[in-house]
């Protein structure tokens, strides 16, 4: 059952509400959360059927292919949003590949989102940033630390944090840039270390790891979803075009972890630490990395 104060600020949100890209994990869980206490939401998909979605209304979902700049016009003309959630994300996965499309679909669309936002009576705009921001620098950085990039993703979001920062700080559009650590829970891709986890777990297996001591900073998705909607309730003049880092504030290692899931499952074999290093896998002296969002 939902909390009642969350669900109270549900309903102190400006409506309407559009979530962009509400078929990816996190955004299908803030439009399901949403949902859940208001019909005056609406979540897009860049194509349908969208797995993410199914059982929502079709009434509550939009198809459109926001790369295309005259569709994301119609869709704020057709839903005159005044709360909006930006989940739209390419490039988090290492199956993402594709520099190109990486640039216009967290830049191109982002900027132009914001640049027709500044000129409609939008109340809050909440952009879905990564704690990948900060690249190399990531030794439980402030948000006011510099940005040392290490992949075209990495400059991708942090252009957008910038771009954030300037039409708020400058032209006063409330908004802000949510940079997400390793965001976990339903409607992850099963590709991901939780769901291996889980799905090695019930057959009684443990799924390989990488590095021990590479750590995480992981936080339920249903946490993040209501720190979108913390943000758009609670956020002054003052702080718009702020970035905000949204983690537990502890490192979990890869050796915790597989402790966790060996205790969890009941299974008595040993972890294996044998996946290769991925881009993000980044070391530092203190042995810790951040998580991918």
């Amino acid at each position: 059952m939902m909390k009642t104060d969350l669900r109270r600020k549900i309903e102190r949100l400006h409506g309407p509400t559009l979530v962009l890209g509400a078929s990816g994990f996190i955004g299908s869980n803030l439009l399901r959360m949403l949902l859940d206490v208001r019909n005056d939401v609406y979540g897009t998909a860049s194509r349908l059927p969208a797995w993410r979605m199914e059982g929502i209304s079709d009434v509550n979902v939009m198809e459109s292919d926001l790369i295309v700049r005259s569709n994301l016009l119609q869709l704020l003309d057709r839903v005159r949003p005044l709360t909006v959630f930006d989940c739209v994300s390419y490039g988090a996965y290492s199956f993402e590949k594709e520099t190109e499309l990486i640039y216009r679909t967290n830049v191109n669309i982002a900027i132009r989102l914001l640049e027709e936002l500044s000129r409609r009576n939008v109340r809050m705009y909440v952009h879905a940033g990564s704690s990948s921001e900060y690249g190399d620098h990531s030794s439980a950085p402030l948000e006011t630390e510099y940005f040392s990039p290490n992949s075209h993703y990495s400059v991708s979001k942090g252009a957008i944090a910038n771009a954030i920062f300037y039409m708020g700080k400058k032209l006063s559009l409330p908004c802000a840039n949510l940079r997400l650590y390793s965001i976990y829970g339903p409607y992850e891709d099963a590709s991901r270390l939780v769901p291996k986890i889980v799905i090695q777990g019930l057959k009684g297996k443990l799924t390989p790891f990488v590095n021990a001591n590479i750590s995480r900073d992981f936080v339920y998705v249903d946490d993040a979803s209501e720190a979108f909607i913390d943000t758009a309730v609670n956020i002054k003049e003052p702080y718009y075009g702020e970035s905000f880092n949204i983690g537990t504030g502890r490192c979990l290692t890869i050796a915790e972890v597989a402790e966790i899931s060996r205790v969890t499952f009941n299974i008595k074999n040993e972890p294996q630490f044998t996946m290769t290093d991925r881009d993000w896998d980044i070391y530092t002296g203190r042995g810790f990395s951040k998580g991918l969002t």
